[in-house]
């Protein structure tokens, strides 16, 4: 698959793989194979501008949840969602994939593959966004607003 909504900047396959085999074993989850090969070609946090409109509600995905350790980072993620509050809204199964400008984010459910979207504000309601992690990345790179 092509990702045409991230902003590409160099992946290693060896790096991403071995990060990911960490997060398996840490989290007790199997990351999807598209989830690899994403990270195998990319580990940047940009993302090209994208709205996704849904049951009349639009979603601003601004930003990619990476692997390395920084600001937007997998872990740091996943471990404060396990933390409280977040703890109460976020189901276990549930790993970040990407923000919007609010800092709320879009989960993978390590399950069911499906993806959710949840706001801070209304963390009781989450929202569906995708059957699968392949499906959301058909709808970001089909939401691009600015190519270039």
């Amino acid at each position: 698959m092509e990702f045409r909504f991230a902003e590409q900047a160099s992946g290693s396959r060896e790096n991403s793989a071995a990060r990911i085999q960490y997060l398996e074993q840490k989290y007790g989850i199997v990351f999807p194979e598209i989830l690899r090969e994403f990270y195998a070609t990319t580990d940047s946090g940009g993302m090209k501008p994208c709205e996704i409109e849904l049951n009349g509600r639009r979603f601003y995905p601004s930003s990619l949840v990476t692997l390395e350790d920084g600001d937007l980072d997998f872990e740091y993620a996943a471990d404060n969602d396990r933390d409280e509050p977040m703890c109460q809204f976020v189901p276990a199964d549930w790993y970040p994939f990407a923000y919007d400008g609010s800092g709320n984010l879009f989960y993978w459910s390590s399950r069911t593959q499906q993806v959710f979207f949840l706001d801070q504000e209304d963390a009781d309601a989450p929202v569906q966004i995708a059957e699968s992690i392949e499906e959301f990345m058909e709808m970001l790179n089909n939401a691009v607003t600015d190519e270039e």
